[in-house]
């Protein structure tokens, strides 16, 4: 990895350690849309920025501490019950039915996502951790980023009515 893609990976590699520990805090998160779709913007534009390597890892990710899940499950429930509609392909000549997605869910599953990530990363093995964040990024927690993004604007402006 050269210096320039180290420098991203550390800078995003800040940015989920900051939201994995907000997920994992104590505070409420119920009364702070404002504050997680924040977190979930920066995530997103970091994210879009990182640079493509391949992985050298066959293990796959790490498992979560029990102790940090259970803590970040407790504080993201408050979230759940968001509902949101949304089709999962968006291209306008398709016919798929909307499904209905759920902020708690997309917090939880991009926490888990970027906490692993961070255990490969804080083990040494930053090309790895870049890896799975950027792939996952594509087929899995950037979509539940920008379904709660798009979720909690909405809900926002629904409650300022």
């Amino acid at each position: 990895m050269n210096e320039s893609h180290a420098a991203q990976v550390h800078s995003f590699a800040e940015i989920a350690r900051g939201f994995c520990v907000w997920c994992e805090g104590t505070s409420g998160a119920a009364t702070q849309e404002d504050q997680t779709a924040i977190w979930l913007c920066h995530l997103q534009a970091a994210a879009l920025s990182l640079p493509e390597v391949g992985c050298e890892n066959s293990d796959g990710l790490p498992e979560l501490p029990a102790d940090l899940l259970a803590r970040a499950t407790t504080k993201l429930a408050a979230f759940n019950g968001y509902y949101y509609r949304e089709c999962f392909d968006p291209d306008p000549t398709l016919s798929d039915d909307p499904v209905v997605g759920d902020v708690g869910d997309d917090l939880l599953d991009i926490y888990k996502d970027l906490r692993a990530g961070l255990m490969l990363f804080d083990g040494g093995n930053a090309t790895d951790a870049l890896w799975h964040w950027s792939f996952l990024h594509r087929i899995h927690w950037g979509r539940h980023a920008v379904g709660a993004i798009f979720a909690l604007q909405c809900l926002s402006q629904s409650a300022s009515k």
